[in-house]
């Protein structure tokens, strides 16, 4: 495994927190894409992920879930994406990070 190396610097740069989907629907003509509606402390951004094949929306909306907020934006199939969850994958599956117990929506991550 290859491994760049990250100052502290740059990834203190980073804001992750704790999100809550609020909302979740399957993207029109896409079979992989999910777009969200997440709480980041007070405010709602939108995401769009290619999770569907392991998650629905239904499965999605309320939970927690680790997220970037600070990343440029970015379009997919024409949708806005303005913060990244956080998900780890493996040859089989993608799991969506998840805190182990609730916490307060928008609690930062260290």
């Amino acid at each position: 495994m290859s491994e760049k190396i990250v100052s502290f610097q740059e990834f203190s740069n980073m804001d992750l927190r704790i999100g809550k989907i609020t909302k979740a629907e399957s993207v029109a003509g896409s079979k992989n894409l999910v777009k969200m509606l997440i709480d980041v402390g007070g405010e709602n951004r939108q995401a769009v992920a290619g999770i569907a094949q392991y998650y629905s929306p239904k499965e999605l909306e309320g939970k927690q879930v680790a997220v970037i907020v600070n990343l440029q934006p970015k379009k997919m199939f024409g949708i806005e994406s303005n913060v990244m969850i956080l998900a780890a994958e493996d040859e089989k599956t993608v799991s969506v990070l998840l805190p182990d117990r609730p916490v307060k929506v928008g609690s930062k991550i260290r």
